[in-house]
């Protein structure tokens, strides 16, 4: 297995090689994604292949991508019976019985 870093990643030839890789998924794992401007494109390669880090270049559209990823997050479903991360963490500091 293949961890690629796809830099460019919402143009003509990252879009290429995405497909390359979605056509080769035993051989290549997309580990990072990187774009200039495209946040929407971005987000739904985020969506489909979960990179584990993404970027993108202008400074003006990065906390528009970071709140965006976010609320894609917090609208994934969680397993069955699975607690959101920020539950979790309530639990963790409950006190001993009043979990």
């Amino acid at each position: 297995m293949k961890n690629v870093v796809v830099l460019g990643s919402t143009g003509s030839i990252g879009t290429s090689t995405i497909k390359v890789a979605e056509d080769l998924p035993e051989r290549i794992r997309l580990l990072g994604l990187a774009a200039g401007n495209n946040v929407e494109l971005l987000l739904e390669q985020t969506r489909k292949h979960q990179p584990e880090a993404i970027c993108i270049a202008d400074p003006g559209k990065a906390k528009e991508l970071r709140s965006q990823r976010d609320a894609m997050r917090n609208t994934q479903a969680a397993p069955a019976g699975a607690a959101k991360p920020e539950e979790a963490k309530k639990d963790e500091k409950a006190p001993a019985g009043k979990k």
